[in-house]
């Protein structure tokens, strides 16, 4: 992938709560940088990604860095990957020295649908504060046979069941994204 990033720099002010979202749904490849800066007190963000491809490449890096005490955030990445679509995730949640209290987690989550598909993940913290709290994580998988094993003794087909699971996966987390976003999200799903 050579194209140029699109780059998203966001900066929480204090006591302001920010919602970053970040959708990929397979329109080509892609690579995005977003950055939020939270150096002002009690300032808050939700950095929300979701990805759902069949094919195209996607390479996402975050940062978000917390400069001032008090501030919360949650960065969150969840996607789904078929065909011979690809998805690389970087995340970095940087708390700096004078940021107590600050709260911060990041996680990714993907499953794969195909055994062409692929998914990468690297959730990092760099901790230069005490009394903080700060969790990373991430997972990739694919559908268990067991759970379409089970759906299909209930009647519904192999993909029915998939798409089933996907949406379950996705739908509460498609609720967090604003509504434009969320719009375009619930449209893919109804294709899939």
């Amino acid at each position: 992938m050579t194209a140029k990033p699109e780059i998203i720099d966001v900066r929480v002010s204090a006591d302001e709560m920010r919602v970053v979202p970040i959708v990929w749904l397979g329109e080509g490849d892609r690579h995005i940088k977003a950055r939020v800066l939270m150096n002002a007190p009690g300032g808050s963000a939700k950095v929300l990604c979701l990805f759902l491809a069949k094919q195209g490449t996607l390479k996402l890096e975050t940062e978000v860095i917390h400069d001032a005490p008090n501030t919360f955030s949650r960065t969150l990445v969840k996607g789904v990957l078929d065909g011979n679509a690809v998805a690389n995730y970087e995340g970095l949640v940087t708390i700096r020295k004078g940021s107590k209290n600050a709260d911060a987690d990041l996680n990714e989550h993907a499953i794969l649908l195909s055994p062409n598909a692929r998914a990468g993940a690297i959730p990092r913290l760099e901790v230069l504060e005490n009394e903080v709290k700060a969790g990373h994580g991430a997972t990739v998988g694919k559908v268990g046979e067991n759970e379409l094993f089970y759906l299909a003794t209930r009647g519904l087909p192999r993909a029915e069941a998939k798409r089933l699971i996907v949406r379950g996966f996705l739908s509460a987390f498609v609720s967090e994204f604003p509504k434009e976003e969320a719009e375009k999200i619930n449209a893919a799903l109804e294709r899939i």
